[in-house]
């Protein structure tokens, strides 16, 4: 699994973005994290799912498909015995999601979720509401209350279909009492055989910078990357504090990003625009930059070639 912050799924980018940018508030009134007032009702199919595998390890949907529901329906499959979550928790989860179609396992995740309306989509803070540490929570959704009919048509997700989404609260992140001055040895990089993915490392509790910073660790001899192209680009991030590793996709190929308008988190963009194919590039961005979740990443991005 990999580790993520917030509510970002192992899934292509531009996913990712949609569900960190779309859905409504399902099943309940009041969106306010673990501290609201009203929790989701349990249905038949959410009280129906069986999920095999080990608490906080690799699942799978082991229940008759398909899975549907006409509302966020939300269960409690194994009661921890943690405290409540609150407001503002920082919590390390994994979390998981199905298809309720056909139980193919669209995302697998390692993640630091942050209970907060700023963080978190009204769904997400649903599925949430009265949690505890160690609970094992389950939900069933429309994917049309998930996604819009543009996104989960890219993704082959029939709207009429339904998504199953799995949270294991595994404790509360209590992070940093104070930080250290910025290292500017740091990040520092080992790019191995190139082959597979580099190795980012960052000190735990240093201070994060506040813009961005791009340093071109190998200069490619290729064309120039221009705005509104598409390149086939390699790519791993880590959250800025201890390099704990974000997401990634590194391969003989690489995967499709394009340099038009909003089409990256604009870290990204600026950090692509100007530089040569072949080149590979340390960017380090604050939040504003990236994913307006609060986090400073660092990434690593390897510009393979053009789309022609």
């Amino acid at each position: 699994m990999k580790r993520t912050r917030a509510l970002v799924l192992a899934l292509p980018l531009a996913l990712t973005a949609a569900l960190a940018m779309t859905g409504c508030s399902l099943g309940s009134d009041t969106n306010g994290g673990a501290a609201g007032a009203d929790c989701v009702a349990a249905g038949d199919a959410s009280k129906a799912l069986k999920i095999e595998g080990e608490f906080g390890g690799e699942i799978t949907l082991a229940s008759e498909t398909p899975v549907t529901a006409t509302e966020l329906q939300r269960s409690v499959l194994i009661e921890g015995d943690g405290d409540a979550l609150a407001d503002g928790d920082v919590v390390d989860a994994t979390f998981n999601i199905f298809s309720g179609a056909d139980g193919t396992l669209l995302s697998s995740e390692e993640a630091q979720v942050v209970n907060s309306t700023d963080m978190l989509m009204p769904w997400a803070l649903d599925v949430l509401a009265c949690s505890s540490i160690g609970d094992r929570v389950a939900a069933v959704a429309p994917v049309a209350d998930i996604l819009d009919a543009a996104v989960a048509e890219s993704f082959s997700l029939d709207q009429s279909s339904s998504l199953v989404l799995v949270f294991d609260l595994l404790g509360v992140d209590k992070g940093c009492e104070a930080t250290l001055p910025r290292d500017m040895n740091y990040p520092e990089v080992d790019l191995g055989d190139g082959a597979t993915e580099p190795l980012i490392t960052i000190p735990e509790c240093m201070e994060a910078p506040t813009e961005l910073e791009i340093d071109v660790l190998v200069e490619g001899n290729g064309p120039v990357v221009e705005a509104d192209q598409k390149v086939m680009t390699n790519y791993v991030g880590v959250d800025w504090n201890g390099a704990e590793r974000f997401d990634g996709n590194w391969s003989e190929t690489g995967i499709e990003f394009s340099t038009a308008q909003g089409a990256l988190i604009e870290g990204f963009t600026q950090a692509m625009i100007g530089q040569k194919v072949g080149s590979v590039i340390l960017v380090t961005m604050p939040p504003e930059l990236g994913y307006n979740d609060g986090m400073t990443r660092t990434f690593v991005l390897e510009l393979v070639s053009l789309v022609s």
